[in-house]
């Protein structure tokens, strides 16, 4: 590929943009996002018109692809009538059709991001409760606010989160920072998830003070861990049983794993649920959601939940036309996207076996693939992933398939427009890419 002008345009950015990115995890100096030119359906283009198939998709939101027509028009429509935000009928709608498909969600409110919805729920939590603490689970991503955002565990007696590195596991190298406050991360208690006995003894400990418990029902961000057997269940009864908030983080999975998100896919219904990318087909938006006697503490105000742009008219315009295609022709786009998920992960595998890779895996699920370099034939958790894989081999993998022009994060993300002969170009390229790694790094 020529990137003469992606260079260019990366040199002029520097001087006016920090790092020359809008959202960084430890980007290296020097390294250089692509420019987008344009876009359509499948297909990212950058201005020396490099064509990549897109399974990245924004990090999740494009799950109707780029420049879906339905979502478009809607947005037209509604700017002709709101250039900026007022209350009106259009977020009562929304609201009345998040009711309508997600089993949690007796009351909604809509804000702008994904950070936002969790921050909200938390202190819708904290509100509900009269209590403090709150537990997060080690690998999860909640957003980028101080006291949310990464940390560590170093005593399993009294497992709160506390800032620092553990320099075996990258992924708390990119989630730490500079410039959190002090004492951001003293209210959280950080587990291992997937392990049911850590927070029942925890609970059995500390419960008085524990207000929530959140979490992602799939580890979408690292690994693809999927909830082992009865854990969800597990989870949810020992929140019962102690009077503490169950909090489901469906940014990613909200609208990917289906029209009921990881709560209706799995049958566990949480307490309050956070939702985002998907949910508005590209567009900024955010929901958080739940059951009518914890939200009831923003109708009478006890706490509050606010933001100039929260249901912004044309976002909420945007969220409605994707959920119109989602709900269309008896869910097709779901079984769409899992039929091909599906032939992209069995493809990949397929080829890792053929060149005498051993140490791929593929986790997740059909709208969300995790690619990860293990040789364990399955990885449950953070502690499992530090111990069993190598996050710095597959993102050095995933440089070398953005050259053969496939782009993608850890995670590949299907859509409503991608298609068989995407997959199948995909995987030609993927093939490429596997045994110019293995020429680099070694079959091992």
């Amino acid at each position: 590929m020529n990137h003469q002008k992606n260079k260019e345009l990366y040199q002029r950015a520097c001087q006016s943009i920090p790092g020359a990115f809008m959202s960084n995890f430890k980007k290296e100096k020097g390294q250089q996002p692509i420019f987008v030119k344009s876009t359509a359906g499948s297909r990212i283009y950058d201005f020396d018109d490099n064509e990549y198939i897109d399974f990245g998709l924004s990090l999740g939101p494009a799950i109707l692809g780029r420049q879906n027509k339905q979502v478009q028009e809607a947005i037209i429509a509604e700017v002709k009538k709101y250039h900026t935000n007022e209350m009106s009928l259009i977020q009562v709608e929304a609201a009345e059709r998040i009711q309508r498909l997600i089993p949690g969600a007796e009351l909604v409110r809509f804000t702008t991001t994904g950070t936002e919805a969790n921050m909200n729920n938390l202190r819708v939590a904290r509100a509900y409760t009269g209590k403090n603490m709150f537990v997060k689970f080690n690998g999860h991503y909640h957003g980028g606010a101080d006291f949310i955002l990464g940390g560590i565990s170093t005593d399993p007696e009294n497992p709160v989160a506390t800032d620092g590195v553990n320099p075996e596991d990258l992924y708390s190298i990119m989630c730490s920072t500079t410039g959190r406050a002090k004492h951001a991360l003293a209210d959280c208690y950080l587990l291992e998830w997937n392990d049911l006995e850590a927070l029942k003894g925890l609970f059995e400990k500390k419960a008085d003070h524990i207000a929530a418990v959140i979490m992602e029902p799939v580890m979408s961000n690292v690994n693809g861990c999927r909830p082992e057997p009865g854990y969800l269940e597990g989870v949810r009864a020992l929140c019962t049983k102690y009077n503490v908030v169950l909090i489901f983080d469906e940014v990613l999975t909200g609208f990917r794993m289906g029209l009921q998100g990881a709560q209706g896919y799995f049958g566990v219904t949480p307490d309050l649920t956070s939702f985002a990318k998907a949910i508005g087909g590209g567009m900024p938006i955010s929901v958080f959601c739940g059951k009518k006697e914890i939200m009831d503490v923003l109708t009478k105000t006890e706490a509050l939940g606010v933001g100039t742009y929260n249901g912004h008219p044309v976002s909420i315009a945007a969220l409605i036309a994707t959920l119109k295609e989602l709900e269309k022709d008896e869910q097709a786009v779901f079984k769409h996207i899992e039929h091909l998920g599906n032939m992209l992960r069995d493809g990949m595998l397929e080829i890792a076996a053929q060149v005498g890779y051993k140490s791929l895996r593929v986790q997740g699920y059909p709208g969300a693939w995790n690619l990860l370099f293990t040789e364990k034939d399955k990885i449950i958790n953070h502690r499992d992933s530090i111990k069993n894989t190598d996050l710095l081999k597959a993102s050095a993998f995933l440089g070398i398939l953005k050259e053969k022009g496939v782009i993608t994060t850890f995670r590949f993300c299907t859509c409503a427009v991608h298609t068989a002969e995407d997959i199948k170009i995909a995987l030609a390229r993927f093939e490429a890419a596997l045994r110019e790694f293995i020429d680099r790094y070694g079959s091992q």
